[in-house]
């Protein structure tokens, strides 16, 4: 059965330094009584359009859908605020102020998205009672790393990433140089930023299609220098915290939600089998059903079955 069709409506919201935000919000045809809205942030280097089947799945149980291009990111500007994960979180806030000021909220992030969720957490506790569930996918208490494990295989990573790193940061001019002749469709290249969004965000592989090298050099730099936040803060969710991983990461090894979970004694952990960081991408029915659940139910929460089958989940090849 087909989902029925929702409204996509395309917002601004005036960050704190003057940095409109590309808000989208997804309203279904029939609303769901006393569902909580459900607020979706993107991880480092896609867009909103990461939570495209999402959207079309949460909406079609009645649900409100409000997503959105993080700064630097999509239609969204980097602003003249310095970039980092406490500026991430405060243009949140805003958004939360401004597009949902009342009404339950259930918050999920991927990884950066993750990051400023706990973020969220910490600076903005008067968005607490509000939030009836929460769901931290590849989601880590650390800083980022280039070096994913000790095989052969992850130095060989490391290597290649810390080269990049260096090349962005220390010649940021002479890689936009390059990104300007690479082909249009290519994810890396560098394009003049549409002056509005037309009627949804870019496409996941256009993430970073406007943002200058500098930028994504001042992000890795703010994702390296992040330092763990006190747990108790999300400790206070209970069982409405779910953390979920891919057992295969290579960026953020299922080892560290663990870790996370470790600290987070009442909340629920889910580590999928023959999955990598593309978690939202492979597995949307999951993801969305775990979201709904939440949004629509203020009680306590059983562990969920272990499916290691997940039928209903998309290939990647359908989301570009």
């Amino acid at each position: 059965m087909r989902n029925p069709p929702s409204a996509t409506e395309v917002l601004s919201v005036s960050a704190a330094d003057g940095t409109r935000l590309s808000v989208y919000r997804d309203t279904p045809v029939r609303p769901r009584p006393g569902g909580a809205t459900v607020v979706l942030v993107h991880g480092a280097s896609v867009t909103a359009d990461l939570w495209r089947h999402h959207a079309r799945h949460l909406t079609g149980l009645g649900l409100t859908v409000v997503r959105y291009d993080q700064r630097a990111h999509g239609h969204t500007p980097r602003g003249q605020a310095p970039l980092t994960i406490r500026q991430l979180a405060d243009d949140l806030h805003q958004i939360l102020t401004s597009i949902v000021p009342a009404g339950p909220l259930v918050l999920a992030g991927h990884s950066l998205g993750a990051l400023v969720l706990q973020e969220l957490a910490a600076l903005h506790p008067q968005h607490q009672a509000r939030v009836r569930g929460m769901v931290l996918l590849s989601a880590t208490a650390r800083g980022a790393s280039v070096l994913p494990g000790r095989s052969p295989r992850a130095l060989l990573l490391a290597a290649g990433r810390s080269l990049f790193a260096l090349t962005c940061t220390h010649a940021p001019r002479a890689v936009d140089l390059l990104r300007h002749r690479l082909p249009s469709a290519h994810p890396y290249s560098l394009a003049t930023r549409p002056d509005r969004p037309a009627d949804g965000p870019p496409p996941c592989r256009h993430g970073i299609r406007h943002t200058h090298t500098r930028d994504l050099a001042d992000l890795w730099q703010c994702l390296r220098a992040y330092g763990p936040r006190d747990a108790t803060v999300l400790n206070q969710f209970g069982d409405r915290l779910l953390l979920m991983a891919g057992a295969d990461d290579r960026h953020i090894p299922a080892a560290h939600t663990r870790q996370m979970a470790a600290q987070l004694p009442a909340a629920r952990l889910e580590i999928l089998p023959r999955t990598t960081h593309a978690l939202p991408i492979r597995h949307p029915a999951l993801i969305s059903d775990r979201i709904a659940r939440l949004a629509a139910d203020p009680g306590p929460h059983p562990p969920h079955p272990q499916d290691r089958s997940f039928p209903n989940s998309l290939p990647s090849g359908q989301f570009h």
